[in-house]
């Protein structure tokens, strides 16, 4: 069942809200939330004392979202599931800081960082969850370190082709409008950016405006959003390069999704070989409370039948 989370200390708990000391290596920072070893249904460990996590996801930011923006409710379930969870703020957004400012880079940059950021963390294989552009991020996971990954799951993302998972004309205003640089133009421009990328039936403006806050105590990096937006741009067609794809795939969407189209998810299970293709109703271009479970349980499903779980740490 969905269910809202309403406590702020266990949502605060759940997104990793207080920060913790950053993860190094070298002159490289990730800021990263790892969820506990659960204590329910896990795997007992070889000496049979301390439980140990069915596997261990690492779930990628979009466009511009630090970790604290996954659902919180998302992440309960899959930790009530015996998961492990891993959340990290993407370079030029939140307080990762993973090259120098104002280098470029491409998606597959990115995705070499979190599989560098797997061997700081000592994590031999994880399922890869990417919403968005880090279902994008994820994909190249998938292609550079299939021997790492899992298990991919792409959602609410698409291939990059030409012609399909295209925005609605209602949001296109979000890539012409700058981020605002004051607290209350910025606090108003989330709001709108909620209810234009979500639906009737799964919004939830009190929730965004909270998260909103917590995203302005840590830091808005308006040029890093562009960065980001560029390298999405730059990264091209990957229909080619997805056909390479070996690990288990499940590709995953909203069926009312106005920022990337359904045919972007469609597109992706199309060209990845063997994937599986779930669409979520009511669900637009973010998970909220209201399809956490939901989605969790298709994650849940498809671990399993990865063959992985137990083995993913």
């Amino acid at each position: 069942m969905n269910q809202r989370i309403n406590e702020p200390a266990e949502l605060g708990a759940l997104l990793g809200l207080r920060e913790t000391s950053p993860t190094r290596s070298g002159e490289r920072v990730w800021s990263i939330q790892r969820g506990p070893v659960p204590t329910q249904e896990t795997v007992p460990s070889p000496r049979g004392t301390v439980p140990s996590p069915r596997g261990t996801v690492l779930l990628i930011a979009g466009l511009g979202m630090h970790r604290i923006e996954w659902s919180a409710e998302l992440i309960r379930e899959l930790q009530r599931g015996g998961y492990e969870t891993i959340t990290v703020d993407n370079h030029d957004a939140g307080l990762s800081h993973l090259r120098l400012a104002h280098d470029a880079y491409s998606l597959a940059d990115i995705a070499r960082d979190l599989v560098d950021l797997l061997d700081v963390l000592g994590l031999e294989r994880v399922h890869v969850v990417g919403i968005s552009m880090g279902g994008m991020i994820a994909q190249h996971v998938a292609m550079a370190a299939p021997e790492r990954t899992a298990s991919l799951t792409s959602l609410a993302s698409t291939t990059g082709r030409r012609g399909v998972g295209r925005p609605a004309q209602h949001v296109k205003w979000i890539f012409k409008t700058p981020l605002p640089t004051d607290h209350d133009p910025y606090l108003e421009y989330v709001r709108d950016h909620h209810v234009a990328i979500t639906t009737d039936s799964s919004r939830d403006v009190d929730r965004a405006s909270w998260l909103g806050e917590q995203v302005w105590q840590r830091g808005l990096n308006a040029d890093g959003y562009a960065r980001q937006l560029a390298a999405i741009g730059a990264d091209g067609d990957r229909t080619e390069r997805l056909r390479a794809i070996t690990v288990p795939t499940l590709v995953m969407h909203g069926d009312d999704d106005p920022m990337i189209d359904i045919s972007g998810g469609q597109d992706t299970a199309d060209a990845i070989p063997s994937s599986r293709f779930v669409v979520v109703p009511g669900m637009g271009h973010v998970v909220t409370w209201h399809h956490a479970a939901t989605v969790a349980s298709h994650l849940m499903e498809h671990f399993a039948a990865s063959g992985a779980d137990r083995r993913a740490t």
